[in-house]
């Protein structure tokens, strides 16, 4: 039995190791054609602004184009999202657009996948203002995986997950009960970090990246003084492409969210921070 036990396992590790090259090359392929179709997309807007326009990729998933341009952020918008169609890219971003002359920030707006077919935003009216842009996935890591196939994947998946039950079985634990580990409870009020899902006196709701990222660092602080910056480091990471007054508008929908729990309010503390209130 021990001489069976030992020779499963070094198959075990094998199978994995292999599964490792193979899953590695393959969201490299995933990552260069994503990185490929957006980088295309992005050009193909900024050309038709200017004749000497650029795209340059800053990180893993963030995209900045100048472009010098005085057309309007709606107009960016609207043409990015049709590129977008145009190449199927069917991923959460966000989008920036700055005034070339200072990079301050003159329009931003969070596109979700459903919306991106939704070109009827507009031309908007031009300022005279000469704009560069920005794009940011927040999910990109997440997306990519998604679009690799996984059925080779399958039996190992299969292998360890029976292997973790067994485990737990025979260390007098259940699987069901780390069901319960993603979940934080405060008042009236659960988040589920993991799903990004908050639910308030039996309402639920799905949240974005971001408004999961700020609830998770509320829910584990609780009548606890949260600096501006924790947030900006922790939930922006500090990538730049938001200002600080973006996070006031994140934490003003998360309050609404919140606004049915009478046992949990969000405070705040001018020039300081954030602080969730909970009643004892």
């Amino acid at each position: 039995m021990k001489k069976l036990i030992i020779g499963a396992s070094i198959l075990l590790v094998f199978l994995v190791c292999l599964q490792s090259i193979w899953f590695s090359e393959a969201f490299d392929a995933t990552a260069a054609q994503f990185d490929h179709s957006v980088s295309v997309a992005l050009y193909t807007v900024a050309d038709t602004m200017s004749e000497h326009a650029s795209v340059e990729k800053k990180s893993a998933n963030y995209f900045y184009v100048t472009a010098n341009s005085p057309v309007s952020s709606q107009k960016v918008d609207t043409m990015i999202r049709k590129e977008f169609t145009a190449r199927n890219i069917q991923l959460d971003y966000e989008i920036g657009v700055y005034n070339a002359e200072d990079d301050s920030l003159v329009y931003g707006n969070y596109v979700k996948t459903a919306s991106i077919n939704d070109t009827r935003i507009g031309s908007g009216k031009t300022d005279g203002i000469n704009k560069n842009f920005a794009i940011l996935f927040p999910s990109r890591k997440s997306y990519l995986m998604s679009q690799i196939d996984f059925w080779v994947f399958i039996p190992i998946v299969l292998i360890i997950v029976s292997w973790s039950y067994f485990h737990l079985i025979l260390r007098g634990s259940s699987p069901l009960s780390l069901r319960n580990r993603n979940l934080i409870r405060l008042g009236n009020s659960s988040l589920d970090y993991h799903n990004r899902s908050l639910v308030v006196n039996r309402h639920s709701y799905q949240l974005t990246y971001k408004e999961s990222k700020i609830l998770k660092l509320f829910f584990e602080n609780p009548n606890q003084v949260i600096d501006r910056e924790v947030f900006l480091k922790t939930v922006w990471e500090q990538e730049g492409f938001f200002v600080a007054r973006s996070m006031d508008v994140f934490i003003s929908k998360i309050r609404k969210y919140l606004s049915m729990d009478n046992t949990v309010r969000i405070e705040n503390l001018r020039s300081i921070g954030y602080r969730l209130h909970v009643s004892r």
